[in-house]
């Protein structure tokens, strides 16, 4: 299934390692490594799924996820918030802004693929549910 995934984080290293668990599935890979160039990636491009940083310079990934939320033409795009922080106050944040999951780096490859794959496959299946009615 052709899918276009954007990766957001400020850390070189965490977007290499993510690319390589999803590349695998052949994937159109995206990245950014601030809030306000994942926001003029968006807007140029159609995502099926955005893996969310939340500790970046400029925007943090809950503003960028309410940002997107907001939006008519992306809000329906499942962001997955990926992030060294562990503590229910900041996974709690993660959903209220609009996160549909949540990943803790280091992450485990099977545990990012499959969430990845689940949440495009349900994105495509709500698409053309859409286009039927």
């Amino acid at each position: 299934m052709i899918a276009n995934i954007l990766i957001v984080d400020d850390t070189p290293k965490n977007i290499q390692m993510a690319m390589n668990i999803l590349k695998s599935e052949g994937y159109k890979m995206f990245y950014a490594k601030s809030g306000k160039a994942a926001l003029k990636l968006i807007d140029e491009n159609s995502f099926d799924l955005i893996l969310l940083d939340i500790m970046m310079p400029d925007l943090d990934g809950y503003e960028v996820c309410k940002i997107i939320k907001e939006s008519s033409k992306n809000c329906k795009i499942p962001i997955i918030f990926l992030s060294g922080k562990e503590s229910s106050n900041d996974i709690e944040l993660a959903y209220e802004c609009g996160g549909i999951d949540y990943v803790v780096k280091p992450f485990i490859s099977i545990e990012l693929l499959t969430k990845a794959r689940n949440y495009i496959k349900l994105k495509k299946l709500e698409e053309m549910q859409s286009e039927r009615e």
